[in-house]
């Protein structure tokens, strides 16, 4: 959503350190894993960006069998390390002890950027795909998450509050809680204003639209789908997303649930990557997703993890359709507003309440309603997720903590109160099934307080 003088263009203060080329895959042929990790650190999580590089470092690349590449956006104050430069920097990165400092190959310094500029993020994949030619390729976006979408009123305005300022509030245990600078950020704004790589110098962010417009342009470039793209960032496992992004991606890694600030554990991942190189894209989804829960189940944390096969997403999306339209259908019927209610507050809910897991949600509704169409429907979601009768999207799934437990992979936007924002209607979930007219009709029906 590249809009006025702050965003600044993505050539500015470019200062290539090595010509790109084929020089930089070191004269070999394809590798067999490349990873491109777009770390959009320009925000209040810029000292764990210079962590989870240093975390990557201990593995570092396999020179022609994994390569790993990052361009990383750094903020002021937050991180006074490695020299305490600003601006955008792209590393080859390389085995290294130290973690105090970064080791890795500085390929260019492109001097300020905005990692919400779609331009930035295409430039890079350019970069990666051309320089470093592989035969799959992971991609992950790294920086807050939120969730499905931006819409364009959220637009930043010449003269609006400094993100900093509100980051400078942010709390001691700091999560990767949305695409915006802090959670806080976002709860003092409008519900419906989220997004992806978000750049506080900017104020800018991507869009859903222009996510799915930047992994199209990976495709092009790779001539095939990516075999995975990793959401390093909190509440990014959503239908809406997976959904979105299904024409371009092969596999979808992220959390139902907000992310503490320490992110995925580079280094697990990374050994197993580069001691197995011919695993399959499949077979690091299902790595991704074991080591992240292990890392923080150790510590007693709360979280989730899912690897989601986006081509095996229509059965259920066909099935959520069928229990919007058996809900929109029954709704006036007595018992069915309460029904939907306590399954509701019975459910794991995500994000201050405006998410559920899906397959918790229908177990609830199916155990509290009398309908026979809406436990029906309700069934046929369970069996889309469970992959009875046909094969399951999710390929992982895991979690940390009691309460987490209930977590099958998947969440679903369920808000507490009606939503008057004409923005979901715009992602391509909404267009295929009837879920955004079950939740106006069940929110706006004498529903001015909401659910809660």
């Amino acid at each position: 959503m590249t809009h006025g003088p702050a965003a600044t263009p993505h050539h500015r203060g470019a200062n290539p350190i090595h010509p790109r080329g084929p020089a930089h895959a070191h004269g070999r042929g394809q590798a067999k894993w490349l990873v491109l990790a777009y770390m959009a650190g320009d925000n209040d999580l810029t000292g764990f960006a210079i962590d989870d590089i240093n975390e990557m470092e201990t593995v570092g690349s396999r020179p022609g069998e994994v390569e790993v590449v990052v361009q990383v956006d750094r903020a002021a104050r937050y991180d006074r390390s490695n020299g305490d430069w600003q601006g955008t920097r792209r590393y080859h990165v390389t085995r290294g002890a130290d973690r105090r400092r970064i080791h890795s190959r500085l390929l260019a310094d492109l001097g300020e950027t905005n990692t919400g500029d779609p331009e930035v993020f295409e430039e890079f994949l350019d970069f990666g795909i051309s320089s470093f030619p592989a035969e799959a390729c992971a991609l992950i976006l790294w920086n807050h998450g939120s969730g499905f979408y931006v819409p364009p009123e959220m637009l930043a305005k010449p003269g609006a509050a400094s993100r900093r300022e509100v980051a400078s509030r942010a709390t001691p245990r700091l999560r990767r809680t949305l695409f915006h600078t802090t959670r806080e950020r976002l709860l003092q704004l409008d519900p419906q204003r989220r997004g992806i790589a978000y750049d506080d110098r900017s104020g800018d962010c991507l869009d859903n639209q222009e996510l799915k417009r930047v992994l199209g342009t990976a495709h092009q470039l790779l001539g095939r789908k990516v075999d995975l793209v990793g959401m390093d960032a909190c509440l990014m496992t959503m239908l809406e997303v997976a959904y979105q992004i299904r024409d371009h991606a092969q596999i979808l890694v992220g959390s139902e649930e907000v992310e503490p600030g320490d992110g995925w554990p580079y280094d697990a991942v990374l050994r197993e990557l580069t001691a197995h190189p011919d695993m399959t894209g499949r077979d690091l989804a299902a790595i991704i997703v074991r080591q992240y829960a292990e890392s923080y189940r150790q510590r007693g944390m709360e979280v989730t993890q899912s690897a989601i096969d986006l081509s095996k997403l229509d059965p259920l999306v066909d099935a959520v359709d069928r229990l919007a339209g058996a809900l929109i259908h029954r709704l006036r019927t007595p018992g069915v507003e309460a029904a939907v209610y306590a399954a509701w507050r019975r459910t794991l809910r995500f994000f201050d309440n405006f998410y559920v897991d899906l397959h918790h949600f229908a177990s609830n509704l199916a155990a509290a309603t009398d309908a026979g169409e809406i436990k029906a429907a309700c069934g046929g979601v369970l069996r889309a997720i469970e992959g009875k009768g046909a094969e399951s999207p999710i390929i992982e799934a895991s979690h940390g903590g009691a309460r987490m437990a209930p977590a099958q992979g998947l969440s679903i936007y369920f808000p507490p109160f009606r939503d008057p924002s004409a923005f979901y209607r715009d992602l391509d979930f909404a267009r295929r099934a009837r879920w955004a007219e079950f939740l106006e009709a069940y929110l706006g029906n004498g529903r001015k307080g909401g659910v809660r």
